[in-house]
């Protein structure tokens, strides 16, 4: 009976299974491509914190830290690169299956899957088939939008609560720059809970009992944090570093990206940026002259825009709520920008089935409806072949996770060993990982807002004398921040300290050397065939110069 049970539920949700199969294959394909930095920092930052070290006191970092945790559960069970990327792919893609499971009685059947296979194809074009906390905070936004538009009014079950609570936490806990939807979103609930007080005298006091457990769930996980902080002596070293930090010295370098002045940008900005890219979305352009990320990144601002038209009828009262919570989602671009990309996939597939379903009805007459389908068809069709295209340039670009560092971890790993420590400059912490060998300071990425801090550089130089790294990794003149900085403009004690204490070999020149174990460094490298001696007794690099 329950075999028989089982092939009807498989035979009428064969759809369902196919859409979220093809997020699946997707996501696993995707996983194998691509290197970046932020991603390097929480692959490091969480490998160190599963050695023993704390984020924040032991490891600098002026992130959130959900990622971090999150990705240290999974170094528990390996350190494999390959590893970490399909867990955390095939994790974060099956959260889709969770929110069908939770909503599929109060969205279109076929929604959440076909969401789920659109974001499986596409989340590569920002990056986000690496790990990086702007999933989090996409899904946890996304997961709020839901609730907020399946209810119509804010009166939530206890399981929505916890999803609610849940969602704020991953969203929250993984970028302050989540807190603009989610003001929307609270802002509304403590609204819309207010007129049911006054709406509903006689059950008020009631409704205020639920609302003050509701804040309780709320707050629950953060205050778990605040605890776990305070019991292991990190909490200072977290409000100093992941919240201070960014306002104080971060924002100096971030167009001055205070709270406030985001807010204002975002007014001031967005109709420019988002007419540009709706050019990039609708005007024909040789696919040759413009990155299929553009165009990608055009339509979906089309799709936005239109959706934005289309929900004032649909959505009515909570029309202009939804227009704000999305448009809120957009602060930032670049990668950031996938929190913004995660509703577009929904808006498409919104879309999709709206058509689908009025092509079932086979009403005949109605040539407007009839245009909308054909559009809606067509545009969808490009925009699922510019995925097409941009996939087809990430594996023709040849890059996989396996390449993180791979032009000095043979060097390192030969002239160094499992108690020796390194160092790299300025942003190349994936280093530490793929050697397995500990930072000589906790700042294992060191940029310019970090330089600007007050007794940063003076700490660092004690730290570098002291442990005495056998391998210093720097590059003076690696572009920072759109070319605007270089190493070269605020490292001038590391290159006095480097000049003094370490050498260079050359063919190597971005890595510098003990000097005290110069004659020991030298004979491994030349025993490996990595260097070699000239006739003259010259050391030089045997193979391509880094």
């Amino acid at each position: 009976m329950k075999l028989e049970t089982m092939k009807q539920t498989l035979k009428k949700e064969k759809f369902t299974i196919i859409l979220f199969a093809i997020g699946y294959i997707f996501t696993i394909l995707e996983a194998f491509y691509g290197v970046f930095g932020d991603e390097a920092d929480v692959i490091s930052a969480s490998w160190l914190m599963s050695q023993g070290k704390y984020l924040y006191s032991d490891i600098f970092c002026h992130h959130m830290p959900v990622p971090y945790f999150f990705l240290e559960i999974l170094q528990y069970f390996s350190n494999s690169l390959v590893f970490l990327r399909l867990a955390y792919g095939i994790i974060t893609q099956s959260y889709f299956i969770l929110l069908y499971i939770f909503f599929r009685k109060k969205l279109p059947h076929y929604i959440i899957p076909l969401t789920a296979a659109l974001w499986g194809m596409m989340k590569h074009i920002f990056l986000q088939n690496m790990i990086l906390a702007d999933t989090f905070v996409a899904f946890g936004v996304f997961t709020i939008f839901l609730e907020m538009i399946t209810h119509k009014e804010p009166k939530y079950a206890f399981k929505d609560k916890v999803l609610v609570s849940f969602a704020t936490f991953i969203s929250f806990g993984s970028s302050l720059i989540a807190v603009y939807p989610l003001l929307i979103f609270y802002v509304y609930y403590i609204i819309k809970r207010l007129f049911l007080y006054g709406k509903e005298k006689e059950n008020a006091l009631a409704y205020f009992k639920e609302d003050l457990i509701f804040v309780g769930m709320v707050l629950c996980p953060f205050f778990v944090f605040m605890l776990y902080c305070i019991l292991t002596g990190t909490w200072g070293a977290f409000l100093e570093n992941a919240i201070f930090f960014n306002t104080d010295y971060y924002s100096i370098y971030n167009e001055e990206a205070t709270p406030v002045s985001l807010v204002i940008n975002q007014f001031l900005d967005f109709p420019t940026k988002a007419w540009v890219r709706i050019l990039f979305g609708t005007k024909y352009l040789p696919l040759g002259i413009y990155s299929p990320t553009d165009i990608f990144t055009g339509m979906s601002f089309v799709i936005f825009f239109v959706w934005s038209i289309v929900s004032l009828f649909r959505y009515k009262q909570k029309a202009i709520l939804s227009i704000l919570f999305v448009y809120f989602c957009y602060m930032r671009d670049g990668f950031h920008i996938c929190t913004f990309m995660i509703f577009c996939q929904y808006f498409v597939a919104e879309a999709i089935l709206w058509c689908l379903e009025q092509m079932r009805k086979k009403e005949k007459g109605k040539i407007l409806k009839a245009t909308a389908i054909a559009i809606t068809f067509v545009y969808s069709a490009f925009y699922i072949f510019i995925i097409g295209l941009s996939i087809f340039y990430m594996v023709k670009d040849k890059t996989y996770v396996t390449d993180y560092g791979k032009e000095y971890r043979e060097i390192i790993l030969t002239v160094t060993e499992e108690e020796d420590t390194i160092w790299a400059v300025p942003l190349k912490p994936e280093l530490y990982f793929v050697t397995k060998r500990q930072p000589a300071n906790g700042n294992i990425f060191y940029l310019p807002w970090q330089s600007i801090k007050p007794g940063v550089n003076e700490k660092i130089e004690e730290d570098i004398c002291q442990k005495k790294p056998t391998v210093i990794v720097y590059d003076a003149e690696e572009s920072l921040w759109g070319g605007t900085s270089k190493p070269a403009d605020y490292c001038g004690w590391l290159e006095n300290l480097l000049n003094e204490d370490y050498f260079t070999i050359t063919g190597l020149d971005k890595m510098y050397f003990l000097k005290e174990k110069e004659t020991e460094i030298t004979e491994k490298l030349i025993e490996n065939n990595i260097v070699r001696r000239e006739e003259n007794g010259e050391v030089v690099c045997s193979n391509a110069c880094l």
